[in-house]
């Protein structure tokens, strides 16, 4: 069963019957590729949690309508909230690292400047790497039948990482950590409800950079004996967060009836 993200705005109530409404790009791929018809069913999510069963009631190019017949929470979104600050990396790596870590489950994106950032892109080109970088994540969840968008965050310099972290659950991934692995920071900790992950670039953090975040509440964590690439890294730390706290279960239905 197919499944498209909806605005809240799309939903309305009629003679008793909750409906939805599907316009632009998502009904052309309805009517046109996928060919749906009157009777068939989707999934919808309004992108705040709740997941819709739908039939079909109006299938043409521009509009698709159909009327609610379950609803629940979208179980495809995993309770612990992944926010991945990532220092840009270069050409397609940064792209790789959105895709592959909205896939994996992570809930917004921070992109931020280090002392060995090498991709540096001129203040004036923010808005629209920002832009580009939020429509990579779009289509990636659109993909993967993410139950919200991820957020991606505004160029943030690296003077204003450390305040943003304060305060928070966070785990540094450096290659410089000899003592603490993944696993060992985890284990000592109760099962949180968001983690900050922070992953520097392709040269890595410097000592500095490290004890400046350690001294905000931080841990310094080992990803293995091995050097990772760092577009390797978040996705990889992201994804072992999401086993670990049994986050990557298989989700049971939770649409209930809606009175039809």
């Amino acid at each position: 069963m197919p499944k498209f993200f909806i605005e809240p705005s799309a939903l309305r109530t009629e003679d008793g019957r909750q409906q939805v409404t599907i316009t632009g790009e998502d009904a052309h791929h309805l009517g046109r590729v996928l060919r749906a018809q009157p009777g068939d069913r989707i999934k919808a999510t309004d992108g705040r949690g709740n997941l819709y069963e739908v039939v079909l009631t109006v299938v043409t190019p521009e509009t698709v309508r159909g009327d609610v017949l379950a609803v629940g929470p979208d179980q495809a979104e995993p309770a612990l909230k992944i926010t991945l600050f990532q220092s840009i990396l270069k050409g397609e790596k940064m792209d790789w690292v959105l895709q592959k870590g909205t896939e994996i489950g992570i809930t917004a994106f921070v992109p931020f400047l280090s002392a060995r950032t090498i991709a540096r892109p001129a203040p004036n080109q923010y808005a629209k790497k920002q832009e580009r970088w939020q429509n990579i994540v779009t289509a990636a969840a659109k993909q993967s039948g993410r139950g919200l968008i991820p957020k991606v965050y505004p160029v943030t310099p690296w003077s204003a990482v450390p305040s943003m972290l304060a305060g928070q659950f966070t785990l540094v991934a450096w290659e410089g950590e000899t003592t603490c692995s993944l696993r060992q920071a985890l284990s000592q900790r109760e099962q949180p409800t968001a983690v900050q992950l922070v992953i520097g670039p392709e040269g890595g953090f410097s000592p500095e950079e490290v004890a400046v975040l350690v001294a905000q509440g931080a841990l310094s964590v080992s990803l293995g004996p091995r050097i990772l690439r760092a577009e390797t890294a978040g996705p990889l730390a992201a994804g072992l967060l999401l086993f670990h706290y049994g986050a990557l279960e298989p989700a049971p239905s939770t649409l209930a009836n809606n009175g039809r």
